[in-house]
């Protein structure tokens, strides 16, 4: 029997562990189960906040805390604790606003631990929301809070995100970390955050210093991810950028059993 007591599998969810339809596969849960049944930790690290992530915790069962926000916050499912939690600097509204005057067609919304609050609703907005299936309230952006931001999210159309990439980079904004997080979302996060900085926190909290860390991840949020793992491992469908930072990318897709074929591959190159 394989023994993955050595191994840490930490992974992102959607289009990497989520198919298309978002049902992780049959395939893929059995690998998983397999897997934490011979020793191994598993646990995931996504963009998602915890209400849009809680309804994979009893479907994949993390046996580890998960790293949730794009790397702001990291939750012990077992205590139901946060363990780390990151939010933004006051910084964040003024940058906000910026935004959305130079871009008026584009959603947002304000992500804290306990609420949404969308900014602005538009057809990507709710095309966001319609994935998330979560209940939210539209607030002007004066009437929210200025503190407790975990993350700020954009919603453009594809075509925009390259342009809205641009904007941010030629404004010098240096108390937010920008990253791009889908074809159209482009998210602010505290400074210094992303799911590689809070892997490294993981590591500690967890003490984890002597076990092989294996990663996979499909978009420009995981590259710091996958860059600091021991085993980084892609799908067919990840971006280039990130399939170049992969030591391994399987023939599988999120939609065909790609974290089934990610675990064959631990199994095969890292369990003697």
């Amino acid at each position: 029997m394989p023994d993955f007591s050595d191994i840490v599998f930490i992974t992102d969810l959607d289009g990497t562990l989520l198919p298309s339809n978002k049902i992780p596969l049959q395939k893929d849960l059995e690998a998983i189960e397999r897997f934490k049944k011979y020793g191994g930790t598993f646990t995931i690290a996504t963009g998602r906040v915890i209400q849009a992530t809680e309804q994979f915790f009893d479907i994949l069962k993390p046996n580890a805390p998960v790293i949730l926000n794009n790397g702001s916050l990291i939750h012990d499912i077992k205590t139901g604790k946060t363990l780390y939690n990151r939010t933004l600097d006051r910084s964040a509204k003024e940058y906000t606003l910026a935004l959305m005057e130079k871009f008026p067609e584009m959603g947002v919304e304000v992500n804290f631990p306990d609420k949404i609050c969308v900014v602005r609703l538009t057809e990507w907005e709710q095309q966001h929301l319609n994935v998330t299936h979560l209940p939210y309230s539209e607030v002007g952006i004066d009437d929210i809070p200025e503190d407790g931001w975990c993350k700020v999210l954009y919603a453009v159309s594809h075509d925009m995100i390259h342009e809205l990439e641009e904007f941010v980079a030629s404004e010098g904004w240096d108390k937010a970390n920008f990253v791009v997080s889908g074809e159209s979302y482009f998210e602010c996060l505290p400074k210094d955050t992303a799911k590689g900085f809070a892997l490294k926190e993981l590591i500690k909290i967890a003490g984890w210093e002597n076990r092989r860390i294996a990663a996979s991840g499909d978009y420009n949020n995981d590259l710091e991810l996958l860059e600091n793992a021991d085993i980084p491992i892609a799908p067919q469908n990840a971006q280039e950028i990130v399939k170049k930072a992969a030591e391994f990318v399987t023939s599988a897709d999120c939609n065909s059993g790609f974290i089934s074929e990610a675990i064959e591959y631990i199994e095969k190159c890292y369990i003697k």
